[in-house]
């Protein structure tokens, strides 16, 4: 069964909902704002792409202990989180139009992880299918952990809302060293309806990796101590697998958010018909901390994520102006408009969503 088939059972269009709110975006994001738009989201870019070359400059060139080193690696890392959230999210999605997708390898050159498989997995999969169990791959972390109702218990799930804060680490450099791989080899599943990368695609997933490993180890071992480069580039991944993590699991998995299955969608859809594709974004996505200036500048937007599933196309920039208008036609349209105020109350919904999931199923 092709996506698109599969996609008309599960879910059908946002409706008058989805078109209330195109027009109304419409209206907002005139010539000049989008214009202004995109020199907030260039002057942004910029500045990532420098914080992320003077963080790795002072740890290659200019480190010379252990404090100073660490210092450099938890400064690199945030600055790479920077990078993933402001550009290639963006960029990636086709925010910038066409012309811009090419800043979308980013992603490839300084965080090891392919574009090309991170659009088959996110945009195809999570965006379609959000915490959706057995189509949204991106709450699938079994056996490890548990994130959704209709997901397999095992015993040691009633620790994961400690011990997954830590594993979280692991998700950076897991990504750059084995997921592509994984996915390759393990080709198109129940998550990742993977189109395998031909020709350039391919050429470039596998120049990119040398690249990334040649930057992140090879040019460091011409200057510092191989076991402190091998060090260092482990601590500098985990950190930034934790902020990678951590902001997606706020907008996601907490206690604010539905889960649902596939079974169920197609129980639904037999019974009712197929799920309203804007209802069912709004519903199972959370914003939080939308009135902080400062996280919604580092974080590219991605606090407001509920704007971004409705309109994955519009740059994160203009979040902020969008937000009042969608939750207003969300009460006008019946939708549940889900948000935490801060960033620790997020944070805090998440902690007790992972300890409810560590429970046994009665």
């Amino acid at each position: 069964m092709t996506k698109t088939t599969t996609a008309a059972r599960l879910m059908r269009g946002g409706g008058s909902f989805q078109a209330d709110l195109r027009a109304a975006v419409n209206e907002i994001l005139d010539k000049r704002t989008r214009r202004m738009g995109r020199v907030r989201f260039f002057s942004k870019a910029a500045f990532m792409l420098l914080w992320t070359a003077a963080s790795y400059a002072y740890l290659v060139f200019m480190a010379g202990n252990w404090w100073q080193a660490g210092l450099g690696c938890i400064s690199l890392a945030f600055a790479l989180g920077g990078v993933a959230f402001s550009i290639q999210h963006d960029a990636n999605h086709g925010a910038l139009g066409r012309k811009w997708r090419p800043l979308g390898l980013v992603m490839d050159l300084l965080l090891g992880t392919s574009s090309y498989l991170w659009r088959e997995r996110h945009n195809h999969a999570h965006h379609t299918y959000t915490n959706v169990v057995d189509k949204d791959g991106d709450i699938e972390q079994l056996p490890l952990a548990r994130f959704a109702p209709d997901q397999p218990w095992s015993p040691w799930h009633p620790w994961q809302h400690i011990y997954m804060f830590a594993l979280y680490g692991f998700y950076a450099p897991r990504q750059a060293l084995m997921g592509d791989f994984s996915m390759l080899l393990r080709g198109p599943n129940a998550h990742v309806p993977l189109q395998r990368p031909r020709g350039a695609d391919l050429w470039q997933l596998i120049g990119s990796k040398f690249v990334f490993f040649g930057l992140l180890l090879v040019l460091p071992m011409f200057f510092q101590p191989w076991w402190g480069v091998l060090v260092g580039a482990l601590f500098t991944l985990w950190i930034l697998g934790i902020v990678l993590a951590v902001v997606f699991q706020l907008a996601h998995c907490v206690e604010e958010a539905d889960f649902t299955s596939e079974a169920r969608l197609l129980a639904e859809a037999e019974e009712d018909g197929p799920r309203e594709w804007a209802r069912h974004q709004v519903e199972h996505t959370v914003d939080f901390a939308r009135s902080s200036r400062v996280l919604n500048w580092y974080l590219g937007g991605l606090n407001f994520q509920v704007e971004h599933h409705l309109l994955p196309g519009v740059c994160h920039v203009h979040y902020r102006r969008i937000s009042p208008v969608v939750e207003q036609l969300c009460e006008v349209h019946g939708f549940r408009y889900n948000a935490n105020p801060t960033f620790w109350a997020a944070l805090g919904s998440h902690a007790r969503w992972l300890r409810r999931m560590g429970v046994r199923p009665a």
